[in-house]
């Protein structure tokens, strides 16, 4: 009985690790087809040789790029967007074309002679318009670029923080995919141990605290495998809400795989040179910079108009019925007043507090920058480092397993091994999602990839 016991326990322990190997295979997997085929669409669309060579190591990681753009061109994001640069677009002709409108006048009037007591009828017509002088016409012009190039801007920044929170969406849910199967390997190997240990107590081998121990480890061990099913379902279902025409993969990206091609490489451009070409394509700080221009010109603007606009008109008239008549010229202009002053000032001081903030946005996106280059670098390592652990610990679960085959260690050392073994692999896959998410922001910022500015 006790050679029974004994070949039973040895199979399971062996069954056990199986099922961690099974994990790691399945990790190996290639991903679905929806990875697969961004790969196709994304290495056909980079064209360039310097581009697919930069976006390459991302490819089995993202989605299809046409994909994405479809995605976020049918989103209510971008629609919202697409009618505020609708909106802007007409504000910069409304200011090309100035607020000067023509004056329609007319009178009718009545005199009467005392003396005669005859009533004689009386009309004039006027027409009249402020006229732009001092250069403002030109000023105007400028201005409406300026808010034309905004409105391009905001739109365009709509576009790329819009591919941003797809990306984040996207390995967010990469991320609790890993979770979720590293869960089911652990909630196997629970299930497995539960088994043996109620084999080894119906014959003897364990006390009952031994076995309850057991129990109460799988059954946190199926709580948490619970909570990571829940992760992901709620992953996957805010990420279909949002994007209908993306499909989620069902397996681990198969670039995962520690036996075939290494590890991301590192930032070869030096920091300097990656950190002023992001600030220069940076829509946000564009999109301040367009600002500060433009409440400069409105500035220049407010203080031309500190001599207000001449009005000119014509009219015509006819007096004591039509016994006389008479046409001329009007020329009519404000004399101005504190407040034209008062009001360019203040324009002054808002276009210089734009300008300060630029500074200011620069100093902040720099050095944001900085810490997702200096992080991708680290955490690139550290990626390299947990994949060399997860293998050595896999190694070590198959030796653990050949070990008490031939009667050396114990069964709780085995499942302590495989257990250990599918946490060091989550860990990696974890770490190298996070350096590819931290390297695809990069790309993505630099205009790289999905760049879709139009």
């Amino acid at each position: 009985m006790k050679r029974f016991v004994t070949s039973d326990v040895v199979a399971l322990a062996v069954a056990c690790t199986c099922a961690l190997m099974m994990g790691v295979a399945q990790a190996q997997q290639p991903a679905v087809s929806a990875t697969v085929a961004s790969s196709a669409a994304t290495s056909s669309a980079s064209g360039a040789a310097s581009a697919s060579t930069v976006t390459s190591p991302l490819l089995p990681y993202l989605p299809a790029e046409a994909a994405v753009k479809d995605a976020l061109l049918s989103s209510p994001l971008m629609q919202a967007a697409r009618s505020k640069k609708e909106a802007g677009t007409a504000r910069a002709k409304g200011i090309d074309s100035g607020t000067a409108e023509f004056t329609l006048r007319s009178t009718s009037q009545r005199r009467r002679e005392v003396a005669t007591g005859t009533q004689l009828h009386e009309s004039m017509v006027s027409i009249e318009r402020p006229v732009r002088f001092w250069g403002k016409r030109g000023m105007d012009a400028d201005l409406a670029t300026q808010t034309q190039a905004f409105a391009d801007i905001e739109y365009a920044d709509a576009m790329h923080e819009g591919a941003r929170e797809l990306m984040r969406s996207w390995f967010a849910y990469l991320r609790a995919l890993a979770d979720q199967k590293n869960a089911v390997t652990t909630f196997d190997l629970a299930a497995k141990m539960q088994r043996l240990t109620h084999i080894q107590f119906k014959h003897g081998e364990i006390s009952q605290l031994d076995a309850e121990l057991a129990n109460a480890e799988f059954e946190r061990i199926t709580a948490a495998r619970s909570v990571a099913d829940a992760q992901l379902a709620a992953s996957a279902s805010a990420f279909t809400r949002r994007y209908a025409g993306l499909v989620l993969p069902a397996h681990m990206p198969a670039a995962l795989r520690f036996d075939t091609a290494p590890g991301l490489s590192a930032l070869t451009e030096p920091m300097s040179v990656m950190r002023q070409e992001f600030l220069d394509k940076n829509h946000e700080l564009n999109m301040m910079r367009v600002d500060a221009q433009r409440l400069r010109l409105a500035a220049d603007r407010a203080s031309r108009d500190r001599l207000p606009d001449p009005t000119l008109g014509v009219f015509s008239g006819r007096e004591r019925a039509g016994a006389e008549t008479i046409s001329g010229v009007m020329f009519s202009m404000p004399f101005p007043g504190a407040s034209r002053f008062h009001h360019a000032t203040a324009l002054v001081a808002d276009a210089q507090a734009a300008s300060d903030k630029v500074q200011l946005a620069e100093q902040q996106l720099g050095a944001m920058f900085d810490s997702m280059w200096i992080q991708f670098q680290h955490k690139r390592k550290a990626a390299d480092s947990l994949k060399s652990a997860a293998q050595r610990q896999s190694l070590a679960a198959e030796k653990s397993v050949k070990a008490y085959t031939l009667g050396e260690g114990s069964l709780s050392d085995v499942l302590l091994i495989a257990r250990m073994a599918s946490d060091n692999l989550n860990a990696a896959e974890r770490m190298q999602l996070e350096v590819v998410e931290l390297l695809a922001l990069i790309r993505l910022d630099l205009h790289q990839i999905w760049d879709f500015d139009e």
